[in-house]
């Protein structure tokens, strides 16, 4: 009787076995193309879905084709989507399943909205669940990964700990995706569902273009088509995501050498605003980058116009620890002599970068899995038929000065975090009498990197440094003592 117990509780998990591995890709933006995929032992499963608990959009019969080595993937393509919505869905798979949800974007129109990137899960799968249910607690209308989703992509175990992982996350958003080094192949391309050809691809959101490419293999194929969709855009922002970045340090540095003069020289002669990889265990953002100016220096300011720069992220630790033997290959201070290094974390501090646009606004801010700001940005791009760099705000700790106290020199500047257009500006300096005994004029961006005063003959005591520029004012008490 046991035994026959046994038998029958082992045929009902088969035949009711609940469907896993459930993730959200699209064939286009993330309302119009938006597919749900399915793993299960089946091939007659189906869907039931609405905007209410009586899924009155009705029931579909999913498409599946192959998985793994057992089982099969399941998809199912939604109509074009109600904005900013929630969608209610419950899959069938012998029995149907608990009701699910899912919130759609905002309007594909807007020109305000988030997006978070980043990637390297691989390996360590307790990282990856922390990085996962922290990126579940975030509001964006999608996700780009960044590449290096597990160890070995063409084993079942990895993907299977990968979705067991993530499955907070992975059930709740929308995820665009790149191949990295340990995972792209057959089993990456089966299970994904992706815009054009799904290995290398674009969409538009809102007031952006979104440039998917692969960095694996095929780099002579994808230029031209990289080149095709750089001149035919007319998006005040461009993005490029892929696995492997151009300028890294330590590991890895010279991946992506060999195609400067090709993908990168697109980049620049068409004005790319932001490059966002993974692949180095850790957060890098980059200086302005223009390989058009210089080979070995960074330019003023971040932008697309032809003197201004690439803005490159690398946000590789989804999870992933440093490289073994390497575990401080970047400076727990973030700083580092490579020329193009504006700020990083640590080897093996996991991170995700959450990018936010506002028209001509973009702010980025850098998370470690804690939630703790790692690094901060705002561009602000001014449409009057050219693109301008300017403040879009200056806070009170912006104006920065150093040593302080100091004895006879000091350096006055701005917040590196921010990027400043040829703005001019006023600094005054009043004594301790209030009287004013310097003065100058200087764009913002040339403050960034710093000025001089040299109090000379003038006395010990508290001086105040005023900023003055159209709408914004700032004061810094500076102390000097001989």
């Amino acid at each position: 009787m046991r035994a026959m117990l046994v038998l029958i509780a082992a045929f009902c998990v088969l035949t009711f076995a609940a469907a896993g591995h459930i993730h959200f890709g699209s064939t286009n933006n993330p309302l119009n193309g938006l597919t749900i995929t399915w793993h299960s032992t089946n091939t007659n499963d189906s869907i039931r879905w609405g905007y209410t608990s009586g899924f009155e959009q009705g029931g579909f019969a999913s498409a599946n084709h192959a998985s793994y080595s057992t089982g099969y993937w399941h998809d199912y393509a939604f109509p074009v989507l109600t904005a900013s919505s929630t969608i209610r869905f419950s899959i069938y798979d012998g029995a149907w399943s608990e009701e699910k949800t899912f919130a759609t974007s905002t309007d594909t129109s807007t020109t305000q909205y988030s997006f978070i990137g980043g990637g390297d899960s691989r390996t360590n799968m307790t990282g990856w669940q922390q990085v996962a249910n922290r990126l579940a607690t975030e509001d964006a209308a999608f996700h780009l990964f960044t590449g290096d989703h597990v160890n070995d992509g063409s084993l079942d175990s990895n993907w299977d700990a990968w979705y067991d992982s993530g499955k907070v996350f992975l059930e709740k958003n929308l995820i665009y995706h790149t191949g990295g080094n340990h995972e792209y192949g057959a089993n990456y391309l089966n299970q994904f569902i992706m815009p054009g050809n799904e290995q290398w691809y674009a969409f538009e959101f809102g007031n952006a273009l979104f440039i998917c490419l692969l960095s694996e293999s095929s780099f002579a194929e994808q230029y031209p088509w990289l080149l095709q969709q750089l001149q035919n855009t007319d998006k005040t922002w461009k993005i490029v995501f892929f696995h492997k970045p151009f300028f890294v340090t330590a590991a890895h540095q010279h991946d992506m050498d060999a195609y400067r003069g090709t993908w990168w020289k697109a980049f620049d002669d068409y004005g790319v605003d932001v490059v966002l990889n993974g692949h180095v265990h850790y957060y890098m953002r980059s200086r302005p980058i223009n390989l058009n100016v210089s080979a070995n220096a960074p330019v003023d300011e971040y932008g697309s116009l032809p003197g201004q720069g690439r803005l490159e992220v690398v946000s590789g630790c989804y999870g992933v620890g440093a490289y073994n033997g390497v575990p401080t290959y970047f400076y727990s201070t973030g700083t580092i002599d490579d020329w193009f290094v504006e700020k990083g974390a640590g080897a093996g501090t996991q991170n995700y970068a959450k990018f936010s646009i506002n028209g001509t606004f973009l702010h980025m801010d850098a998370y470690d899995v804690n939630g703790i700001l790692l690094d901060s940005l705002s561009i602000n791009k001014l449409h009057g038929g050219t693109d301008v760099l300017r403040p879009y705000s200056i806070g009170e700790g912006a104006l920065q000065a150093s040593p302080n106290p100091f004895n006879a020199n000091i350096t006055i500047s701005l917040d590196k975090g921010m990027h400043y257009g040829n703005i001019p500006a006023d600094i005054f300096i009043y004594n301790t009498q209030g009287k004013n005994i310097w003065t100058a004029t200087i764009a913002l961006h040339v403050l960034k990197r710093g000025v001089s005063w040299d109090a000379g003959k003038n006395s010990s005591g508290v001086y105040l440094i005023r900023l003055k520029g159209q709408g914004f004012e700032l004061e810094k008490k500076i102390v000097l003592q001989k």
